[in-house]
Parts: C-alpha cells; sequence; structure tokens
C-alpha cells in the first residue's frame, strides 16, 4: 500500500473519523506529533476499545500538550528519585556487609532465599527455589553486563576490569536498569531490606514485610520508562504489574488520600510527591511541581468534552490534590 502524504493523512481524518482539521496550522501540527505517534497514540483512553469521539484536531492536541506537560514535569523528579533510592540501598547494603565487593555482598546480603529454609511446606519450598532463581539470575545478569560493558569500551568496566580490580558495588549501580536494580533488592535480605525501608522514612507498620521499597521501584520503572522512551502516558496505559494493596495502603495511610488506585495520572503525581517528601525536597518544590501539574490539567479540561476529560481526570482530582498540598505542608 502507498504510504498517504500529510494531506491524505488529514483528509483520512476528516473523511472517516470525522475530525475538523484543515488549513496549514493542523497540517504543522499533525506533521510535528506525527499521524503514527500522534494520532494513533492519543486517539484511544487506555485500551483500543476506548476511542476518544474527537470532533476537532485541537482536542486531540490538547491531549498531546498535557501529556508532553507530564513527562517534562515528571521526568528530572523520577530520575532524582531513582538516584535517592539508589544511594540508601548502597549504604545499608555496604554498612551490612562491612565491604563494597559484590561478592561478599551476594554471600552477606543477596541471601533472602534463607528465610525460607527449615519451614516444611510445598509453598515455602518453592518459594526459596524461586528466591534462589531470582538470586542466580542476578549474578548472571551482572558479570554479564560487567562483560559487555568492557567489551564496548565503557569507561567505569574499564576503570576497574583493565586494573584487574573487583567492580565495586556503586559502579555496579551505575550498570543496572531500574528493573535490575529492583531484582537486586528483592535479593536483599529482610533485615537489611528493613534497614533500607527505615532510611527511607516509610512508615513501618505499613512494611511488616520490608518489601516496599522493592514495590516502588518497579511502580517507578513503568513510569520511568514510559517517559523516558516518550511513550504515552496521560492515560497510564504504560502501567502493566498489579499494584498490590498494601502498596496502596502504604501511600494511603501517609498522606491520608483515598482511593489511589494508578488509575490516573494523578495518582502517579501523588505516589511521585510521596517519595519526593521522603527523600527531603522541599514543601516549595513540591507544591510548585502539584501547581504546574494543576494548570495542565486546567488547560487540558478547557480544550476537550467533560466526558472524555473525566474519563482521564477523575472527579475525585480535586480533592486528592487539596489533600496532596495538606500532605506537603505537613512536618516530616
Amino acid at each position: 500500500m502507498k504510504p498517504k502524504s500529510i494531506n491524505s493523512l488529514m483528509k483520512y481524518l476528516r473523511d472517516y473519523k470525522h475530525i475538523n482539521i484543515s488549513g496549514s496550522s493542523d497540517k504543522l501540527k499533525l506533521s510535528n506529533i506525527g499521524y503514527y505517534h500522534g494520532y494513533k497514540g492519543y486517539r484511544y483512553i487506555f485500551n483500543s476499545q476506548k476511542q476518544i469521539n474527537f470532533k476537532n484536531f485541537d482536542e486531540l492536541i490538547g491531549i498531546y500538550n498535557f501529556d508532553t506537560k507530564v513527562k517534562a514535569l515528571f521526568y528530572p523528579w523520577v530520575m532524582f528519585i531513582e538516584t535517592a533510592i539508589k544511594n540508601y540501598v548502597l549504604q545499608s547494603v555496604v554498612e551490612f556487609a562491612k565491604s563494597e565487593n559484590f561478592n561478599t555482598i551476594y554471600n552477606e546480603v543477596l541471601d533472602n532465599y534463607k528465610q525460607f529454609e527449615n519451614k516444611e511446606s510445598k509453598n515455602v519450598a518453592c518459594e526459596r527455589k524461586n528466591a534462589l532463581k531470582s538470586r542466580n539470575e542476578l549474578r548472571s545478569w551482572i558479570y554479564g553486563k560487567l562483560a559487555t560493558k568492557f567489551k564496548d569500551g565503557h569507561k567505569i568496566a574499564n576503570h576497574f576490569l583493565l586494573n584487574d580490580r573487583p567492580v565495586p558495588i556503586w559502579a555496579i549501580f551505575e550498570l543496572l536498569t531500574l528493573g535490575e536494580f529492583g531484582h537486586f533488592v528483592k535479593c536483599i535480605n529482610s533485615k537489611v531490606r528493613k534497614d533500607i525501608s527505615t532510611r527511607i522514612g516509610i512508615r513501618q507498620s505499613d512494611d511488616s514485610g520490608a518489601a516496599l521499597t522493592e514495590k516502588f521501584i518497579f511502580i517507578l520503572k513503568e513510569l520511568r520508562n514510559a517517559i523516558a522512551h516518550n511513550d504515552v502516558v496521560f492515560d497510564t496505559r504504560f502501567r502493566v504489574s498489579k499494584i498490590k494493596e498494601n502498596v496502596l495502603s502504604s501511600i494511603s495511610n501517609d498522606t491520608l488520600i483515598s482511593d489511589v488506585t494508578f488509575k490516573t495520572i494523578t495518582d502517579y503525581l501523588i505516589f511521585v510527591v510521596y517519595l519526593l517528601k521522603k527523600f527531603g525536597v522541599s514543601r516549595t518544590e513540591l507544591n510548585t511541581l502539584v501547581n504546574e501539574f494543576d494548570k495542565a490539567v486546567t488547560l487540558l479540561k478547557g480544550t476537550i468534552d467533560t466526558s472524555t476529560f473525566n474519563q482521564i481526570i477523575y472527579t475525585n482530582n480535586r480533592s486528592k490534590i487539596r489533600t496532596l498540598k495538606m500532605y506537603i505542608s505537613k512536618r516530616p
């Protein structure tokens, strides 16, 4: 099939999608956002069965602009959180292992499988096997990554390996993806995980199993990857993993915001602010983030119909933002 020109695509949108699009201004906008990444990515909410009934092209541009603004707002803070979590984990791991050497840490800290020993149960035996599998996979990932990075001339890998020196754990963290780092935390024993949770400031009554840090990392990973790859985020379609009830309750208990479900981008704002407050970001900076998000929501509301808006930004958004600001104002 012959590829369509921009003019042909505009005609297709008018004739078959009944969207009012015309003139040089709309043509430039469609050229800039792209038909396939732009229109096709923003024509539905969460899944392709929930098509948006656009009447004019400015409505689609309104959603696109909102999506772009949210990514621009979140990105630096998501990177900040990633760095902070890695540093908190690093501090705990090194202190407990009394070493920066990966082999020592592997033996002394990455031994979560031991919690399942001396317990007779088919389910426990299965969990122990899975924990050992995760631990072995982690070691393979790290050794494989070091070999690949060394082969590619990566400066960190080269600095240590060319001098026949073991690569310290902090350098290994620089090479891990956020998903691999999440698996690293998953393999840490409960004593060290509890120390990490306490350092971050997670309510211990909500984190009895000391697993929330790991779960937060995987939530952050999905958001980070979507932003970094310029995927669509406005409707949280990037959310793949099922978010556990104890994650939802821990955030609600701390922020006093009810009905946090991660089905709306507002809940990801709450999640980001929740973690940033744990890491000591100032109230001024947090309020600026929330106010800028609120401005973007207001702009979106002015460009699309109420029914579509309420499917993207739920009707409880105002109360959530209000309570979030109260949470920000509270002393740690």
